[in-house]
């Protein structure tokens, strides 16, 4: 379980995201993040998730959302930045095992400099 304090809730919060981060499109997912202006501050990652109806009914998406924080609960809280990601799921992802998304979201945060050195 990801714990509330790690994840973006507000819609102001994911609309700065939108505007100021920057993406990375991968096969099942698409990355936004946006960097923090006072870097010596240290805080923690946030994350948030959104998952379209055209990925799904609600079961679906819920699934496809609960697999989004498991990844991040285990590979992208390494290091705190304080940067704000949001994770975007695309219709593909619909009945791809956990494995496979697994191993497109690690690409991203190796793409965005969010693995264990980034």
């Amino acid at each position: 379980m990801l714990a509330r304090h790690y994840r973006l809730r507000r819609n102001e919060d994911f609309q700065k995201v939108y505007k100021r981060g920057k993406s990375y499109g991968g096969q099942y997912v698409v990355l936004y993040r946006l960097q923090p202006r006072l870097p010596d501050i240290p805080s923690c990652r946030r994350f948030g998730f959104s998952v379209s109806s055209k990925v799904g009914k609600a079961n679906v998406r819920n699934r496809v959302k609960r697999m989004l924080r498991e990844i991040c609960r285990r590979h992208g809280l390494r290091a705190d930045d304080g940067s704000d990601i949001i994770l975007i799921a695309r219709s593909k992802i619909k009945g791809i095992p956990f494995r496979q998304v697994e191993q497109d979201v690690i690409k991203l945060f190796k793409r965005a400099k969010l693995g264990p050195g980034g």
